[in-house]
């Protein structure tokens, strides 16, 4: 009898063992995918390198390609997930074409002493068509179009008038990004939030 038992229990213990070093090999290999998908997003397997050729600026706004272009490399370098380099050594190229700069009134206020209204707040939208070409395989990844807004008043300077300038939901001394002249600064944001729309599109790519 007492025999018996040292054999289920031998048995108990080997079962909890295996369950034990399942258990830990499971773990194990969570994190390690979770590490793998952390890095390296869902971005095509053979891509590994990225381009920029120069932004196209089909605007009369002067200097938005450059700045455009100066954004999105920054952003890259800062994500660390493609290797910037040149199309000669690159797995791919991402051509941008600024299209439109365009300033519409937003918001409107009465004025007293007249019976027209005013505009209060003004947005600035910039549009670009973007395509990211797999030099590899010699076909496009995606080819899209994308626009972002930035807003100011009639102020002169956005750190103090008022306005989520960039609809993050800070205003003036809240927000480190809001400062400068009116319109200018308001473009400057709106760049920012393109590019950024860009690299996220970038990584999230399959």
């Amino acid at each position: 009898m007492k025999r018996w038992c040292d054999r289920a229990e031998f048995k108990r213990e080997s079962i909890f063992r295996v369950m034990r070093t399942g258990g830990v090999f499971l773990v194990l290999f969570f994190f390690s995918a979770c590490g793998y998908y952390s890095l390296k997003g869902s971005l095509p397997a053979n891509i590994s390198s990225i381009s920029i050729s120069p932004v196209i600026n089909e605007t009369g706004e002067f200097g938005v390609g450059e700045a455009v272009n100066e954004q999105i490399s920054d952003l890259l370098i800062q994500e660390n997930v493609l290797e910037l380099t040149n199309e000669d050594a690159a797995d791919s190229r991402l051509n941008i074409t600024v299209t439109s700069v365009k300033d519409e009134p937003y918001t409107y206020t009465a004025s007293g002493s007249t019976d027209y209204e005013q505009v209060e707040e003004w947005r600035i939208t910039v549009k670009a068509k973007i395509v990211w070409y797999d030099l590899t395989r010699d076909e496009a990844l995606f080819d899209i179009t994308k626009q972002e807004w930035g807003a100011y008043g009639t102020g002169v300077d956005i750190g103090s008038d008022g306005i989520d300038n960039d609809g993050d939901l800070l205003i003036d001394s809240e927000d480190e990004d809001e400062f400068g002249s009116p319109r200018d600064s308001a473009l400057r944001l709106a760049i920012k939030k393109l590019s950024e729309d860009i690299i996220s599109e970038v990584t999230s790519t399959w």
